[in-house]
């Protein structure tokens, strides 16, 4: 799958005002479209811009993209992220659109995911984008983000990108049998410190690589009590042995 994100400007109108003509056309269009198309994510309207992040098979994101550059009622398209993802960040098509977008845990976490590349903007384009995401004071996944929960490597990252591959590789082969908790790893200082730990798992799952999931409760298993043979127990009485 790909994910692309981007902003565009509603086109001038009258009295030189940015109009979102056509907004609920576009808006009824995507709930049809999007769904049939495994394409998911958001739209959303404020301050004379769009937003919006679409995820879903690489054909259809780009065939929607296409679309969507050359309808007259997008001008000034700027995509700032255009990626390959393993994981959706959005289960399904959301709209917001007089508004922030929701500041919600998953646009919490996509922020997050995609802040190196959020974080490389230059002035004029954070101030683009700030009605949307202000980068300077956007909240990032806090360090106890992953305390208490299982993690699962979806596929493995380019071993020859990293500095300590061997322990890279390491890690990489706990996480991939099965969802593996975040609290061992970072108890177990086979990896460095916590805040190491957290470090790298963050860049796991900024690539889409990386489910977290929550951790089951733990069961306590019941030991029933063994109920007293019938038969032993009358030879015992027998024998004089009780």
């Amino acid at each position: 799958m790909k994910c692309i994100a981007y902003v565009s400007k509603a086109p001038v109108r009258d009295h030189s005002v940015r109009m979102p003509t056509g907004l609920s056309e576009i808006i009824s269009a995507s709930r049809e479209h999007n769904p049939k198309s495994q394409i998911t994510g958001i739209i959303s309207y404020r301050e004379g811009q769009y937003f919006q992040i679409l995820e879903g098979p690489h054909l259809e994101v780009d065939k929607l993209m296409a679309k969507i550059a050359a309808d007259p009622r997008h001008e000034d398209i700027w995509v700032f992220l255009n990626v390959r993802v393993a994981q959706r960040s959005f289960s399904n098509w959301g709209v917001n659109v007089f508004d922030f977008v929701d500041q919600g845990p998953l646009f919490d976490a996509f922020v997050e995911k995609n802040s190196p590349t959020l974080n490389n903007f230059d002035d004029y384009q954070k101030k683009r984008i700030k009605p949307f995401i202000d980068i300077e004071k956007s909240d990032t996944v806090p360090d106890e983000y992953y305390q208490d929960k299982n993690l699962r490597l979806l596929a493995w990252p380019d071993l020859n990108n990293e500095s300590n591959p061997q322990m890279i590789m390491n890690l990489c082969i706990k996480l991939t049998k099965k969802p593996y908790p975040f609290n061992f790893l970072a108890d177990s200082g086979e990896f460095g410190t916590p805040q190491q730990v957290t470090q790298i798992v963050r860049e796991f799952e900024r690539s889409g690589i990386l489910s977290v999931t929550e951790a089951e409760p733990l069961v306590e298993k019941v030991v029933s009590e063994k109920k007293p043979n019938k038969f032993y127990g009358a030879i015992k009485k027998f024998l004089g042995m009780r």
